[in-house]
């Protein structure tokens, strides 16, 4: 292999690693918080949480929580009262779905790869 072709390959490998990282950041999903009540939602919900909340007139907002009080639930620029809640939905990190998704970029990538007549999947380590 010549140092043009190893540099070649060192691009490729960050190119992939970089691709990995990206989609990994947005794997999550929203999960619907069984309590509907004051109390439970507030023992559910923390500061940080991104969530998004169905109200009672049927539309909906998503915010990341700045404070959960007796009242409801705010965010930077919203505030939703626990009377105008009809569901809450809390955004959380899905392994299964991260797993996947990896999965299927280096099958895809692999494929990509092994059909390059300049590169077999070793030069990638696969």
């Amino acid at each position: 292999m010549t140092t043009k072709t190893i540099s070649r390959v060192s691009a490729n490998k960050l190119i992939i690693f970089l691709v990995l990282i990206a989609f990994t950041a947005g794997c999550t999903t929203m999960r619907p918080l069984p309590a509907i009540d004051a109390q439970s939602l507030a023992r559910q919900i923390s500061v940080g949480d991104k969530i998004k909340i169905m109200r009672n007139d049927n539309t909906d907002i998503t915010f990341k929580v700045s404070a959960v009080s007796d009242e409801g639930i705010s965010g930077a620029r919203d505030f939703v009262a626990y009377s105008d809640i009809r569901q809450v939905h809390v955004s959380q990190f899905s392994t299964g779905k991260t797993v996947g998704l990896a999965a299927v970029i280096i099958v895809v990538l692999s494929a990509g790869a092994a059909s390059d007549p300049y590169y077999s999947p070793s030069d990638f380590g696969l």
